[in-house]
Parts: structure tokens; C-alpha cells; sequence
């Protein structure tokens, strides 16, 4: 709709056209009750709850880049692309992609992985995932391209990335 239509009044003329009604539908205000505030503050904990583990799980990565001394950049955004870690080595790049909660949205995190390819000028993107399974599979038609590996797998990866690379420029 957001294509069809410049503001929202053409929004409203859309709607009422499809939905064959002459005014406007009016929206009935949310119940202030106790089951619904309960239910509302359980939903912002888990968002919460999920977003914090993001936080600690992409914090660990860094740690362990840390550890082997493999220099990176992290939050790095590029026009409208943004990468969580970016190493770069004899004037290549390599782009790390943490995704904690791979239940959710796994395909989208993979979209963009493919998209952070060119924005980042990269040939590789690793999605580092905390654990390996079946949600990787789609993956493997994109590899070699995109990757995707646990945070060990991640780190052996850009170590030799970093030792192939070094000395090497475009």
C-alpha cells in the first residue's frame, strides 16, 4: 500500500475502495485492563529478553576475536548497509554477521548477507550463529559466498583469512 499511496488519505480512499465502505473504519481503542497491560509487558520482556542475548552472544564474538588478536571494526555502516564486524586484511574484507535467535527471521538474515557482499566489497559474509542445524541448509546454495558457522568455526576462519591476506593488496 505504501507504494500504491502517497499519504495517508490515499491510504483511506484505498481502503474504503477495496472494502466497498464509504467512511473511514474507526479504530476501537485498546482495553486498559489488567490481563491485557500483563500480557503487553510480557511481550516487551521476551523482545527484551531476546535482544539482550543478541547483545551478549555478538559481545562473546568480539571476546574471541580478541583473544587470537585478529583486528576489527565493529558497527561499521556503509550508506544503509551496517555490519556487526568487519575485518579487513591486504585491502580485502570480511564480514561477520552475528545471528543469536536463529528461529527467527533466518531467511531475511540471509538476504542481507547476500546484499552486504557488494555494499562491503567483500567475497565472503559469515553469518556466526551459536550452534549448527538445519536452519543453515538454505545457506549452502549461497556458499561459497555465505557462510554459516559457529563462533569457533568464525574465528578459525578469519585467523587464516587474516594470515592469507596479509601483505596482499588490490
Amino acid at each position: 500500500m505504501k507504494r500504491l499511496c502517497v499519504g495517508a488519505d490515499e491510504e483511506q480512499m484505498l481502503l474504503r475502495a477495496f472494502t466497498g465502505t464509504s467512511a473511514p473504519a474507526r479504530e476501537e481503542p485498546v482495553d486498559n485492563d489488567a490481563q491485557n497491560a500483563a500480557e503487553e509487558r510480557e511481550r516487551v520482556e521476551r523482545w527484551l529478553e531476546a535482544r539482550t542475548q543478541a547483545i551478549i552472544f555478538k559481545q562473546a564474538v568480539a571476546h574471541e576475536l580478541g583473544k587470537r588478536a585478529i583486528p576489527y571494526t565493529q558497527d561499521v555502516c556503509k550508506g544503509i548497509a551496517s555490519v556487526d564486524f568487519l575485518i579487513e586484511s591486504g585491502g580485502k574484507n570480511l564480514v561477520l554477521e552475528c545471528k543469536f535467535n536463529v528461529s527467527r527471521d533466518f531467511d531475511k538474515s540471509l538476504g542481507i548477507a547476500k546484499l552486504l557482499l557488494d555494499s562491503f566489497a567483500c567475497e565472503t559474509v559469515l553469518v556466526v550463529v551459536p550452534f549448527s542445524g538445519t536452519f543453515a541448509d538454505a545457506a549452502r546454495a549461497l556458499a561459497p559466498a555465505v557462510r554459516v558457522v559457529t563462533v569457533a568455526e568464525a574465528i578459525e576462519y578469519a585467523a587464516s583469512f587474516r594470515q592469507e591476506n596479509s601483505g596482499v593488496q588490490r
